[in-house]
């Protein structure tokens, strides 16, 4: 089976324009469609609202998102959209999401962000909506055009998310990332194209990233990965389309290094250009110190001393950590003791 796949990372308005999205989202999509495309992609708050007015200033009939359900409705797609929900249980919060919308129209799934920016972060973002609380979910959708993980932007930073969605079965994991709105002395593109075709080959999954583009002239970040090849990059506004070929994917799955990939090369063999059966190369009674939390990470629930809190929580989190470097004794985790019958 072949699925052709777009991730659409648009010229994006940000703030008291933010609504326009709405309506340019329609236009990409129904290009999407036009390119063939099955699954449509959109960036992170995308088409929102996120970091303009709620209430889309007014200027809008029905929201962003059912605007972008209606017209899936017609065009028969799948549709990965995102949108920031306020929290109605604590005043001033919210929840930054990403949905998977179907050919019906329906929504299949609202993933809410597990591992949300630091607060000062998120005010950069979202325009001073600092308080983002974390979702409790990680979730994979499956379809007929494949097993489909939701994170959201540096979630993909974080290998063990990836990792899970490809214990849960998903085919395809896609990222939508926001993107700034202003110059700033992060220039991280080239991190996130690696990670993008790390994420794919050591998990053999598909991986679709897209940014807003809000700056005249700033490169966008667009990804299709596969586990063996990237099928796809853009730096520039517009829609990216790549075709993902499951039959290879499961055939790489399914194999291990065995004689296989190790006879000398005939003429009009397929080489394998990543390790095959990967994803299942796995030792989890090694893994426990992974479940630990860090010392200096952010504590993503601060705000149940007080939304106030978030300042000194960052400041606790932020602690520039040094280190001597001396001889010592070698560091292990062992394996739990079993007893090996032979």
């Amino acid at each position: 089976m072949k699925v052709k796949v777009a991730a659409v990372q648009p010229r994006a308005f940000w703030g008291e324009e933010e609504y326009k999205n709405a309506d340019r989202c329609l236009d990409y999509l129904g290009e999407a469609v036009d390119q063939g495309a099955q699954l449509v992609c959109f960036p992170e708050g995308y088409p929102g609202p996120c970091h303009g007015p709620m209430d889309s200033a007014g200027k809008l009939s029905s929201t962003p998102i059912e605007m972008v359900q209606e017209k899936t409705r017609q065009s028969r797609v799948y549709v990965s959209a995102s949108d920031l929900e306020p929290n109605p249980e604590i005043p001033d919060t919210y929840f930054l999401t990403h949905k998977l919308i179907s050919p019906e129209g329906e929504i299949l799934a609202n993933y809410k962000r597990i591992q949300p920016d630091n607060p000062t972060f998120n005010g950069y973002l979202m325009n001073g909506r600092m308080h983002v609380l974390p979702g409790d979910e990680i979730m994979v959708v499956p379809t007929p055009i494949g097993d489909i993980g939701l994170q959201i932007c540096s979630e993909v930073l974080v290998p063990e998310i990836s990792r899970i969605h490809m214990l849960l079965g998903a085919d395809i994991t896609i990222v939508p990332v926001n993107g700034p709105h202003s110059n700033h002395l992060f220039r991280g593109r080239e991190t996130w194209l690696a990670i993008a075709r790390a994420r794919a080959a050591e998990n053999l999954m598909f991986v679709i990233m897209t940014q807003n583009i809000f700056m005249e002239g700033a490169p966008g970040r667009a990804v299709i990965a596969g586990p063996e090849e990237m099928l796809a990059s853009s730096t520039e506004a517009g829609i990216l389309v790549a075709e993902l070929d499951y039959d290879r994917l499961n055939y790489m799955r399914s194999r291990y290094h065995t004689e296989e990939f190790l006879k000398e090369p005939e003429p009009g063999d397929t080489f394998a250009r990543c390790r095959p059966g990967q994803q299942i190369q796995r030792r989890p009674e090694m893994y426990g110190m992974l479940l630990e939390p860090h010392p200096e990470a952010l504590n993503y629930f601060y705000y149940k001393d007080g939304l106030d809190t978030y300042l000194a929580e960052e400041k606790r989190a932020e602690k520039l950590r040094t280190k001597e470097y001396a001889s010592g004794p070698v560091r292990r985790v062992v394996a739990p003791s079993k007893v090996l019958q032979v």
